[in-house]
């Protein structure tokens, strides 16, 4: 018969230490998990958020890049069609591609906050069919282009520098700034406005000395 007794099985304090180990590595286990969540959610959100941005920015260039440099005659002068501020604008552009029908469109881009305390941009538009309509027409069912919790902003670049409401309705603003907050701002460089002074005139043509007979 031996001299000492095999031990078989766990102790006690071997089976607590071995719970406690377990427990730990399950916590660490769970936390992890839940973070790699979060942070996926995160990611998620700030990819949706760029995919919103890019979009909104490309809209915008495209659009106000099209502003048609027009001018009417009113009993104060001249006047461009275009109007705004650091949350509205009005212009008009030239629709040539389906599925509008071509011709001079106004349109309407409006900054709003939602009763969640989201932004949001809206586009109006409706045919231009005399110019001394603009501003004074009934736009069709506005379009939302933009939601969330950026807040939008329109600036206007003039002689004087930047400024957040154009006050100038004989000239167009040299360019228009777009910015969402916390995102670097897009700047749209606007058409000069064409006026009758820019049309070159033909010059008459001049007689060539005639002959001398004698």
């Amino acid at each position: 018969m031996n001299g000492f007794k095999q031990n078989s099985g766990l102790t006690l304090m071997e089976l607590l230490v071995a719970m406690t180990v377990s427990a730990l590595v399950m916590v660490i286990l769970v936390q992890g998990i839940s973070s790699l969540s979060k942070w996926s959610h995160k990611l998620r959100s700030l990819q949706e958020s760029s995919e919103k941005a890019g979009s909104i920015f490309r809209f915008m260039q495209e659009r106000l890049i099209r502003i048609e440099p027009l001018q009417i005659e009113t009993e104060d002068g001249r006047q461009v069609l275009f109007a705004g501020n650091n949350q509205h604008i009005r212009f008009v552009i030239a629709e040539t591609i389906y599925p509008a029908n071509p011709g001079l469109y106004e349109q309407s881009l409006q900054i709003s906050q939602t009763a969640d305390q989201n932004w949001q941009i809206t586009l109006a538009r409706q045919p231009l069919i005399q110019l001394d309509q603009f501003g004074s027409t009934t736009p069709f069912e506005p379009l939302v282009l933009f939601s969330g919790i950026s807040k939008p902003e329109f600036n206007f670049l003039g002689e004087s520098g930047w400024q957040s409401q154009w006050e100038l309705p004989q000239s167009l603003p040299l360019q228009i700034s777009f910015s969402l907050e916390n995102w670097p701002a897009v700047i749209i460089t606007i058409p000069a406005v064409f006026t009758e002074d820019d049309v070159p005139t033909e010059e008459s043509p001049q007689e060539e000395p005639k002959a001398d007979d004698s």
